[in-house]
């Protein structure tokens, strides 16, 4: 079913030929007419037609809402079509139209996918008063199929307009709260806007990882987030948000991937949600999933936990539940250590741990493994192989266990030989010990390794260290320096510029990850 979709180059090829695609569907025979009516949808609409998904009820009351389904880790709302259109009829849907609406992708239920038409826009008729009234005005146009019955094209965007309007049930959903009301709360620019920090918190302590702390004014500390996040850039240093899941363990995660601190808000429950998961909520006009980060973890807390962490890594935005949020500190890469044994395994959900100056643990969390065990991992599909006459290979480090997982699956389906390291300091002695030998053969390393691909924040040395190293190292003239990494804001983009970076991937799309590749391997 996807294939109707793929063939761009049928699409690109009608730029001026004043015909149009429509994706052509049906919703059930209709009880008051008697017919089985064809509608269409302009294919550049749709983003992916599927198989009717697991769909989630909420507590909103309308016969036309379905609820919510899981599209590619988003949460996105569903509205059975033939219901909103008040057809009549017995048939269950069985595929889920997803389209775009306000830049945002919307799922609607349909009874089946007919296939894909090409029509002249000379053809497209207006539709009859009649017609328009059985179909509550919907309709916008009529054109004929192949075989010459009719196809009603269907003004989605107003569908979407009137469902999703401001003084619709589905927003009875609370929008979160910009600000958390306590003062111990770090107001630091990837957390807070300027014009949410609140009044009494007059200044505030990052505890540098040398035990010192230094006082921050806030207006010191709410500049261009480019510039306060790129001045990290090369230091081997990150900043970790501090919180607490109820119990004496601290945790901590990088502030690169938080973009807000907020209370909760109101929680919409949702049946046959993944364990852990407590419902939804609407942050900023999208509707994102809230995970009861404790729950999740094996812990049981003694109180509710009414704090929300919204996080963005991966192109997910996620709700984590906590307890409370401390402060923020600033840490050395190399002060950080991977797990060992039991905590390293797969399905472990920290990824590092590093130590306070009174000599207490922080446990950072390990994102891309929650996401994975929340929701599934992402399906590699069909990746061509790459074809060269000389043996290819590609250098690659990441700390997370299912970031490798998943890197190894992409190359072997390209056929492309690799060689992996856990973390950036094990990369670089790797990586310095083949330079040496290339060099006493009298050879050239990029005939060994055709890339060199890094994540971004790993224990002991990070991504950015990494690539500035071999970027002012002549031995590895000629590699290029991929980043391939969960943090996808225009800061981070800009930190992995200043050193040196020839392409810059977000985790984790395998297609978008071996288009990247293919080029710097032929």
């Amino acid at each position: 079913m996807p294939d109707l979709l793929n063939n761009f180059d049928i699409r690109s090829g009608m730029a001026g030929a004043n015909k149009q695609e429509i994706l052509m569907f049906t919703l059930g025979m209709d009880g008051r007419t008697g017919r089985d009516e064809t509608f269409g949808i302009y294919v550049f609409k749709v983003l992916e037609v599927i198989r009717s998904p697991v769909i989630t009820g909420t507590q909103i009351v309308d016969s036309a809402y379905e609820g919510m389904a899981n599209f590619h880790g988003n949460q996105i709302p569903v509205i059975d079509l033939a219901k909103y259109i008040g057809i009549e009829t017995d048939r269950k849907p069985e595929t889920m139209i997803v389209a775009e609406y306000d830049g945002k992708p919307k799922g609607f239920m349909v009874r089946v996918v007919v296939n894909i038409l090409i029509v002249d826009k000379a053809t497209m008729r207006v539709p009859p008063p009649k017609l328009l009234a059985e179909l509550g005005g919907l309709v916008t146009a009529i054109t004929s199929a192949d075989d010459g019955h009719r196809v009603l094209m269907l003004d989605t965007e107003r569908v979407f307009a009137e469902f999703l309007r401001p003084d619709y049930p589905a927003k009875d959903i609370e929008k979160v709260q910009a600000v958390i009301e306590h003062p111990s709360v770090f107001p630091a620019d990837a957390l807070l806007s300027r014009d949410h920090v609140p009044r009494k918190l007059d200044s505030v302590r990052l505890e540098a990882s040398h035990g010192e702390a230094e006082s921050v004014a806030v207006e010191d500390r709410m500049p261009s987030q480019i510039e306060a996040r790129t001045s990290l850039v090369g230091t081997n240093k990150m900043e970790i948000l501090l919180f607490s899941l109820g119990s004496n363990e601290k945790f901590g995660i990088n502030v690169f991937k938080v973009k807000e601190i907020c209370p909760a808000g109101k929680i919409t429950r949702t049946p046959n949600m993944p364990t852990g998961v407590d419902g939804i909520v609407l942050f900023q006009g999208r509707v994102i999933p809230v995970l009861n980060l404790a729950s999740f973890m094996g812990m049981t807390p003694h109180q509710k936990h009414r704090t929300m962490m919204v996080t963005e890594f991966n192109n997910h935005t996620l709700g984590f539940l906590v307890q409370g949020v401390d402060r923020v500190i600033r840490v050395d890469w190399d002060k950080v250590r991977a797990t060992e044994g039991m905590l390293s395994e797969n399905g472990a959900r920290i990824t590092a741990i590093t130590e306070l100056s009174d000599g207490s643990l922080i446990s950072i969390l390990d994102v891309e493994q929650i996401l994975v065990d929340a929701f599934g991992e992402t399906v590699i599909g069909n990746i061509a192989r790459v074809e060269s006459e000389r043996d290819l290979c590609v250098f690659f480090v990441d700390d997370s266990v299912v970031a490798r997982r998943k890197i190894t699956q992409v190359l072997d389906k390209m056929a492309v030989r690799y060689i992996q390291a856990a973390n950036g300091k094990k990369a670089w002695d790797r990586l310095s010990a083949m330079a040496d030998s290339a060099q006493v053969h009298g050879a050239k390393l990029s005939n060994q390794i055709q890339v060199i691909m890094t994540d971004a924040e790993m224990p002991e040395m990070d991504g950015f260290v990494l690539a500035q190293r071999i970027k002012s190292d002549r031995r590895f003239d000629g590699i290029p320096v991929v980043m391939h990494t969960s943090l996808s804001s225009a800061a981070n983009r800009e930190m992995a510029r200043r050193v040196g970076v020839d392409h810059y991937v977000p985790k984790f799309d395998p297609v978008l990850l071996s288009s990247t590749l293919r080029p710097l391997l032929k």
